[in-house]
């Protein structure tokens, strides 16, 4: 089954995701603060394909709270100023709208995307967000605003233990308009880092605030209904892993939650 957080999650699309592989190389760009950061280059186009790999002392599903967070993206995403859902047709997918405040001289950048999120129980646990670049005639261009061309990507999450969750994220993405040499600069560099930064903050800030979603999601806290008879969660003692004494048809729909505000 495929958890929904889809909506919270969409506020990495034009940060992070995953292009087409090429024949060239990535090259490390740098590690900082536990996080690796690849690029690859590419002809013709203003920004390289971007691989962030890092692991954050927290639960996976307490990450998954945060980010389903959307009316507080605003609170720990760096430059975000506009994170607005604008539908979601069931809990596997989602349509968002995000706006980017970029520094002067520059226009500021906005996109639609569409996300789909699955759930995999083996080999590894782990929630993956795929996304991509789309359009909605709700959400007209404005005016001084440049329109994201293309993006596509993929965001995962890997649970290694109750309180260690590893992200690797990838993007592809083509932010249109002339960017100044700077500018790529500070988006390959700086600005996957501070928005890392900006959520590790935020689990500290909103910790202990989404018992519901918890409750709902954690696998070790109630029976999912996709959960398999037989699942391991590293670090987590098996015969206290909640079973189901019966298969379990529960419609997808009617499993979605809602987190704690």
């Amino acid at each position: 089954m495929r958890a929904r957080i889809a909506g919270g999650l969409t506020v990495f699309a034009l940060i992070f995701g995953a292009g087409n592989a090429s024949a060239a190389k990535w090259r490390l760009l740098y590690k900082k603060e536990g996080v690796t950061v690849t690029a690859k280059d590419r002809p013709n186009f203003a920004l390289p394909v971007l691989r962030g790999v890092g692991v954050l002392p927290t639960n996976l599903y307490a990450l998954l709270a945060i980010v389903d967070d959307v009316p507080r993206h605003k609170e720990w995403v760096y430059r975000l100023e506009t994170s607005r859902l604008l539908s979601r047709p069931d809990p596997l997918h989602a349509r968002a709208y995000l706006r980017f405040d970029f520094p002067w001289p520059t226009s500021d950048r906005d996109g639609i995307i569409d996300v789909v999120v699955t759930r995999k129980w083996a080999p590894h646990h782990e929630i993956k967000i795929t996304f991509r670049r789309t359009v909605d005639r709700r959400m007209r261009p404005v005016d001084g605003v440049v329109r994201v061309p293309r993006t596509i990507g993929f965001t995962r999450l890997r649970w290694l233990s109750p309180n260690r969750t590893q992200v690797i994220y990838q993007i592809d993405t083509d932010p249109g308009g002339s960017l100044p040499k700077w500018l790529v600069g500070w988006i390959s560099e700086d600005l996957p880092l501070r928005i890392v930064r900006g959520l590790r903050k935020q689990l500290i800030r909103r910790r202990g605030l989404y018992g519901k979603f918890m409750r709902v999601w954690d696998p070790r806290l109630t029976v999912q209904p996709d959960t398999p008879q037989q699942f391991i969660l590293p670090g987590v003692d098996a015969k206290k892993l909640p079973r189901r004494s019966m298969v379990m048809t529960v419609p997808v729909k009617s499993a979605a939650p809602r987190s704690s505000k």
